[in-house]
């Protein structure tokens, strides 16, 4: 089976700033099991300019996903838990709702998986079949920085909608 990194295109550079990330959440409780400790809704103030991208996926400072690609998570991961999170940008008196997907957390990884110095990032993601166990959604536990890999019909359907921003990145499984 094929899975893909799901992200953010990184050709999109004009993108909404997140303000006080961490004052508003602890990156730790964004786990199923510490999900309670996050406000609902997390509101942000936002940073952005008059041409700047509200993309269907954002994954610079937070994981954020719009109401359009939070339907098609929803549909395959239907237990999985979302905070809303509206960003509002003062400046131009606009209100943009997110939301904060928590995803179940599996490690996943292969051996033949590299990370840069202090295991903290990932070189070169590499999956590991049986521990996929035909999951169609899972965040890497084994990663600092939410990943998310989607299984090859997650990835089709995302393409089918009209969406902004999404990055699909083959992912080698062994």
């Amino acid at each position: 089976m094929d899975y893909f990194l799901l992200k953010q295109d990184e050709r999109y550079t004009d993108v909404p700033l997140l303000m006080d990330v961490h004052k508003q959440i602890d990156i730790r409780d964004m786990r199923i099991s510490r999900a309670y400790k996050i406000a609902d809704p997390l509101i942000f103030h936002v940073k952005a300019g008059a041409g700047s991208s509200f993309l269907d996926i954002m994954d610079r400072q937070l994981l954020l996903l719009s109401d359009k690609l939070k339907r098609v998570v929803e549909v395959y991961e239907p237990d999985t838990l979302f905070k809303l999170t509206p960003l509002i940008d003062l400046s131009r008196q606009l209100q943009k709702n997110y939301y904060l997907p928590i995803l179940e957390e599996r490690e996943v990884l292969s051996p033949r998986t590299e990370f840069h110095h202090g295991k903290s990032r990932i070189k070169k993601l590499v999956l590991h079949k049986e521990k996929m166990r035909g999951k169609k959604i899972v965040r890497i536990k084994e990663s600092e920085k939410p990943l998310i890999v989607v299984r090859l019909d997650v990835a089709e359907s995302i393409l089918r909608r009209d969406l902004t921003g999404i990055w699909l990145e083959r992912v080698p499984v062994e």
